[in-house]
């Protein structure tokens, strides 16, 4: 059993399931039969076809995916889509996407938590949305690493970034700093910001590349680039 499925049968364990009831009397009223060794086995039987049917149902690829369409780490959420939404083909300015440029040290003094930083200066830092702050290593038309941090969601707030993937885009599971998380691969994936009340900044929309994105502390982690994924947990070890 793989990583993900391991997390969603925890869940599963979870969840307030009220017992079966025993719908035996109910059917042996309607057939007006009491309840012979006979009739109890064709009810037997009816129950076992139907366990069979969605056992069957979920062993089909298709009907699997219906059941898992997004995931959730933190403050991200990573939602599988049939079909990517148009994005313009000229990206949105950083400053629209990421939000307020300010110095190292102000990013430092005004976050809610404590910045895990790379040895290498970030080459420009910005203030985003709902405390997110992004680290940008390059120049805005060229860059190398983003690095955002998001402070800790709690349970009654919407999540901070929307990624939108398709069939294109690989989803991993990844175990980054002692914690799960996931790693997106291949077509790019479009990621949008999320305001207080669960809207987007359709304004936002762009296509990201390759993503590395964990929990820690509470908060969230996550590294884009155009990074393989042993680049990517290289990269994410040595933030400190």
């Amino acid at each position: 059993m793989s990583e993900l499925e391991q997390r969603l049968v925890a869940l599963g364990s979870t969840l307030d399931v009220p017992e079966t009831p025993n719908l035996a009397p109910a059917v042996l009223a309607r057939i007006g039969a009491r309840p012979t060794r006979r009739t109890r086995g064709i009810v037997l039987a009816f129950a076992v076809l139907a366990v069979a049917a969605l056992l069957a149902a979920l062993a089909i690829p298709d009907a699997r995916s219906a059941l898992a369409r997004f995931l959730q780490i933190g403050g991200d959420r990573i939602e599988l889509v049939e079909r990517l939404p148009e994005v313009p083909t000229t990206p949105p300015e950083l400053a629209l996407t990421l939000g307020e440029r300010v110095p190292l040290e102000e990013a430092r003094a005004r976050a809610s938590f404590p910045l895990l930083e790379l040895d290498e200066r970030p080459d420009a830092v910005y203030l985003g949305e709902r405390g997110t702050v992004w680290f940008l290593y390059g120049t805005p038309d060229a860059v190398r690493l983003l690095v955002a941090q998001t402070p800790r969601v709690s349970v009654d707030e919407p999540f901070v970034l929307k990624k939108l993937v398709e069939a294109g885009t690989t989803v991993e599971p990844a175990m980054i700093r002692g914690q799960p998380g996931y790693f997106l691969s291949g077509e790019p994936h479009v990621l949008l910001l999320v305001d207080e009340y669960g809207l987007t900044y359709e304004e936002s929309a762009r296509l990201a590349r390759d993503v590395l994105v964990w929990e820690e502390d509470g908060g969230t982690v996550r590294l884009e680039g155009d990074l393989t994924r042993a680049e990517a947990l290289e990269i994410a070890r040595s933030l400190r």
